[in-house]
């Protein structure tokens, strides 16, 4: 079976045809793939994507920790709109995460 690259923004993930990728894709796993190249970036940052991630794949609310008009707060939603991105590139690119 003949390994591939699957490419998200800024990360790629082993993919190998006909493979059912059930446990391999999960918010955890694409969240580092999609950070693990390019621009270091916060944990605030990272948990919004991972927020988002977790909303669109296992239905859990989004919930920012952080107040409005803080730092944290703006690179929260920085990340959820990341996630989004990432998701659809997901998407787009066959993955599977049911």
């Amino acid at each position: 079976m003949a390994d591939t690259r699957v490419s998200l923004p800024g990360a790629s993930l082993r993919h190998v045809p006909g493979m059912a990728y059930r446990a391999a894709y999960t918010p955890e796993s694409i969240t580092a793939a999609a950070l693990e190249h390019g621009t270091a970036r916060s944990a605030e940052y990272r948990a919004g994507l991972l927020d988002v991630l977790k909303f669109k794949m296992q239905r859990v609310p989004i919930h920012c920790p952080h107040r409005p008009g803080t730092a944290q707060f703006d690179a929260y939603f920085a990340g959820n709109t990341r996630g989004f991105d990432v998701y659809r590139a997901h998407l787009e690119q066959g993955g599977r995460h049911d």
